[in-house]
């Protein structure tokens, strides 16, 4: 999907939130201009809506060599409390 990452990281948001997933992987389209702060914002509101929602989980971010346009993140949910979705 090629979309905005701010549109990519809130749809992710939802998905770990409504416990449609356990684990995912997704890019994240780096703008053309500040690429870094764009990429910090995407993870600093997972990280603030996840600790909103009491979720625990490992994540990971990498900028691939080969391909420079977008960071790959990598999240493992680990505990979501079941009054979230159930």
């Amino acid at each position: 999907m090629v979309e905005k990452p701010s549109k990519v990281t809130q749809l992710m948001i939802d998905w770990i939130v409504n416990g449609f997933v356990k684990e995912l992987i997704f890019n994240l389209k780096l703008p053309m201009k500040k690429r870094f702060d764009s990429v910090y914002e995407c993870l600093q509101l997972i990280d603030d809506e996840l600790a909103h929602y009491n979720v625990g989980y490992q994540l990971q971010a990498k900028h691939l060599y080969h391909d420079r346009e977008e960071v790959t993140v990598h999240i493992q949910v680990l505990k979501v409390p079941q009054n979230l979705y159930s």
